[in-house]
């Protein structure tokens, strides 16, 4: 199967079943072009925005609707959480307890104390059992890592 690239994109898109939708918005005016995946599946439908900056740099701007600004780095956590003191202090000492740095951290959220979201990039992926930890913090509904 050919690689898929700028000109093939929408046929293999086509062909895998995707559905692209094109639009043109003239106020995005900060950005070069962006894109918006959304995906339904047994574990609901999420969604992620990205931005190509007018400088050439690539940021995530939204994640399932809350507002983010992050460039993607090579090691990421993403959580989602409720929005109450005490609870980034307590991811940050669970990663601090595995010896994992952060290199930087956005969080977004719609509502005050309502849900929110937390981008980490990371200096290294996370060693095995780091996530499960996360998960008993007290407020964290869902953590992902990813790795680009």
């Amino acid at each position: 199967r050919e690689r898929v690239n700028y000109v093939n994109a929408s046929i293999e898109a086509k062909e895998r079943g995707i559905r692209v939708i094109e639009t043109r918005d003239a106020s995005m005016r900060d950005y070069s072009g962006s894109i918006h995946l959304s995906a339904t599946g047994s574990m609901g439908k999420h969604s992620v925005t990205g931005a190509l900056l007018n400088d050439g740099e690539i940021h995530i701007t939204s994640i399932d609707d809350f507002p983010i600004n992050v460039p993607p780095t090579h090691y990421m956590l993403f959580t989602l959480h409720r929005d109450m003191p005490g609870i980034i202090g307590k991811i940050g000492s669970q990663l601090g307890s595995f010896n994992v740095n952060i290199a930087s951290m956005q969080v977004g959220r719609k509502i005050v104390r309502g849900d929110a979201v937390m981008v980490l990039s990371l200096d290294d992926p996370l060693p095995e059992g780091v996530l499960t930890e996360i998960m008993k913090v007290p407020g964290i509904r869902d953590a992902h890592t990813v790795t680009l």
